[in-house]
């Protein structure tokens, strides 16, 4: 069994809404604690990233409609704007769990995302060799 044998469905939501194991990772704990709501603080932990970075794969299943951001504090659930979506991550979980590494696979050979490449090159960025600043 290969990459061929992974449901379309599955590799249409992976190809469109899948930038990186982690943020598979952190759809299918969301979904696995749906009647609880994550801070970025808690993903972060858990995960054992920066909060930053957790904020930042937070906002992108917001945007994709995976999750809905509640509260002041910006606490994050699962919840699919439809059906089909919620359909689509149920498959998703029920193949990651069968063939991990296949749907790892299918992951890592995306083609990276050409708005993504192009709004990283103007992403500010401190050059190691340039002098400290005063403050």
């Amino acid at each position: 069994m290969g990459e061929d044998d992974i449901p379309a469905e599955v590799r249409s939501f992976l190809r469109d809404n899948i930038d990186s194991v982690l943020q598979l990772e952190l759809i299918l704990l969301l979904r696995a604690h749906a009647d609880q709501s994550w801070t970025a603080s808690q993903v972060a932990q858990e995960f054992r990233v920066d909060a930053a970075a957790a904020s930042e794969l937070l906002a992108r299943c917001v945007a994709r409609g995976i999750f809905a951001v509640t509260g002041r504090q910006a606490a994050y659930r699962f919840a699919p704007r439809s059906s089909e979506l919620e359909a689509a991550i149920a498959a998703t979980a029920d193949e990651y769990a069968a063939r991990r590494v296949t749907i790892i696979s299918l992951i890592f050979s995306k083609p990276p995302s050409p708005l993504r490449t192009f709004a990283d090159a103007f992403r500010l960025r401190k050059d190691p060799r340039d002098p400290p600043r005063d403050g």
